[in-house]
């Protein structure tokens, strides 16, 4: 017998199962209330003069301009060496692939912020690097601006690149480069034609997830960028000068080219198939793999990207443990007993405790939010579906901005309140679980939740006694990636912090610029600390269902 469908059937089907109705109307209501109201807000704050101010004034224009430049640059460099290092790992016989893997994961414990702080204490003006470069060969380093921006950009985002690209790189099956080459393809041919061809999907995913995350960098572009102006800093200035509707002006035009990349970006991973399982057993097959110069070449590669990041990280170290590293190189806990365990700058440990809140909302949030919209007919479906994995489009600066308009001033003020930290990370974190969820729901048979059903469960029970225990590998990956996303996060919180909620990446960004480098560089270290003592708990607890130490 066919299934009734339909509006009215939905809805009657719905009003029977009152927990829900109730799950499906706190769903509409958390988005309508924290993603459409601050959007609509933002888009009719400015006015006509705001908007003429915008296009009358070369200075904007000229952060736009640069923020395109800039972002394209570095997403493509970023893109390159990100590809690079995950073939050297996947396709080389080079020594030492679990060391590099490490690496790689390095730069995701440190918020991005870090690498425009250990840029300046090696290549600044009074930078180690700098002043060594100065005393032996009188040459002044002055990378300020876009070089400077583009190199620390390019470090910052390539492991995203990686991490994209190395999964797409292992799923390729090696039967159709075994079979390529027994047809004559070998070496620069067989690796155009085949394996680049079959990657190019993840390569361009890659590339737009870089892109959108240069879009909305604030703190490096704020640190390095020097008279290179950018649209994010720009924005920030407009709200520390109490220029709301300016400010929006901006976030709006800052949004376009992200939606456009967000939208492209689905476009393209949504055309066609590049899948290479044939349902053909292919065990006992070995990867094809490069020859001994080339694998000469892509460890010396892998080795210079990987000195590059140990000496941010070695660099932080020691300003973080000494008097003040190049001129009182004396071991010290001053600094980290100064800003990490001083009750009066409690900024990592606010950032832990919001972080962890944070995470666990954005989880659970995505948790209900994909089972309704899997699992329950209703109408309004596409739209719930629509709004939940908007903020992902929208750059940190544009998310941030939107709720410090929308909730200083109205029927609903949160401006000052850690609730609207915690809303900003949940906003950006929580669409990247909904889809994971999304996907493991749709792998999951219908039938077994209809038999809990059958037997009497409501929604709320099936939830948590079935739909929980058999996603739980799923929503403790989402939850560690939540979590370490929103310790590092800086963009989409650097306009809701109040010396009350001083998170750590802010306070990095604050002595960083005042210049007490020794200061931001303990508070990375610590903050850095904290995220890795959690993960190691969580990894205790967890076990095999925590993969972020497994390399």
């Amino acid at each position: 017998m066919k299934e009734k469908s339909g509006i009215g059937e939905s809805l009657g089907r719905l009003v029977k199962d009152p927990s829900s109705l109730m799950l499906v109307l706190i769903c509409f209501a958390v988005l309508l209330l924290f993603v459409i109201y601050p959007l609509v807000f933002v888009i009719f704050i400015p006015t006509g003069g705001d908007w003429g101010t915008f296009f009358s004034k070369s200075r904007y224009g000229t952060a736009l301009m640069n923020t395109i430049v800039s972002s394209s640059l570095s997403a493509i460099t970023a893109t390159i060496f990100g590809f690079i290092y995950a073939y050297a790992i996947n396709y080389s016989n080079i020594v030492g692939k679990r060391f590099f893997r490490f690496i790689a994961f390095l730069p995701l414990l440190a918020p991005s912020v870090m690498s425009g702080l250990a840029f300046l204490l090696l290549f600044g003006r009074g930078g180690s690097v700098s002043q060594w470069m100065k005393a032996w060969f009188d040459v002044e380093l002055d990378l300020y601006g876009l070089p400077g921006l583009w190199i620390v950009q390019t470090i910052s985002y390539f492991p995203l690149a990686y991490m994209t690209i190395t999964g797409v790189l292992r799923s390729i099956s090696p039967n159709l480069e075994i079979a390529a080459q027994n047809l004559g393809a070998r070496g620069f041919k067989l690796f155009r034609t085949i394996t680049f061809k079959l990657a190019l999907p993840g390569v361009i995913n890659a590339f737009l997830l870089v892109a959108i995350n240069c879009f909305a960098d604030f703190g490096n572009p704020k640190l390095i960028g020097g008279n290179y102006s950018l649209l994010a800093v720009e924005i920030y200035g407009e709200i520390i000068n109490n220029q709301p509707g300016l400010a929006s002006v901006m976030g709006i035009i800052l949004v376009i080219p992200a939606l456009l990349v967000f939208v492209l970006q689905n476009k393209i991973m949504s055309k066609g198939s590049y899948s290479t399982i044939t349902g053909k057993p292919v065990s006992g097959l070995n990867r094809i793999t490069t020859s001994r110069k080339t694998n000469i070449l892509l460890f010396s590669f892998n080795s210079l990207i990987s000195l590059f990041i140990i000496a941010m990280f070695a660099i932080t170290i020691l300003f973080a443990f000494t008097k003040n590293f190049g001129r009182d190189n004396t071991f010290t806990l001053d600094h980290i007993m100064k800003v990490v365990f001083n009750p009066s700058s409690p900024a990592v440990l606010n950032s832990l405790v919001l972080s962890l809140i944070s995470s666990l909302l954005a989880v659970a949030f995505a948790l209900v939010l994909a089972y309704v919209v899997v699992r329950k007919p209703f109408p309004g479906k596409r739209l719930l579906d629509f709004t939940a994995v908007l903020p992902i489009a929208l750059p940190g600066t544009f998310v941030g901005l939107a709720l410090i308009v929308a909730f200083s001033s109205g029927p609903i003020i949160l401006q000052g309140s850690a609730i609207l930290i915690i809303v900003a990370m949940l906003l950006k974190q929580m669409p990247v679980g909904y889809r994971g969820l999304t996907a493991s729901f749709k792998q999951v048979d219908k039938s077994i939740e209809e038999a809990a059903t059958n037997l009497g469960a409501d929604s709320r029970k099936t939830l948590t006694t079935i739909v929980f225990p058999m996603l739980q590998k799923t929503i403790v990956a989402n939850f560690v990636y939540a979590f370490m996303k929103n310790m590092n996060t800086l963009s989409t919180i650097v306009f809701l912090i109040t010396p009350q909620w001083v998170v750590a990446a802010v306070s990095i960004f604050n002595y960083a610029e005042t210049g007490t480098y020794y200061w931001a560089a303990a508070v990375a270290v610590g903050l850095m600390g904290a995220t890795l003592g959690t993960l190691g708990i969580m990894k205790l607890i967890f076990g095999n269902k925590v993969k972020i130490f497994d390399f």
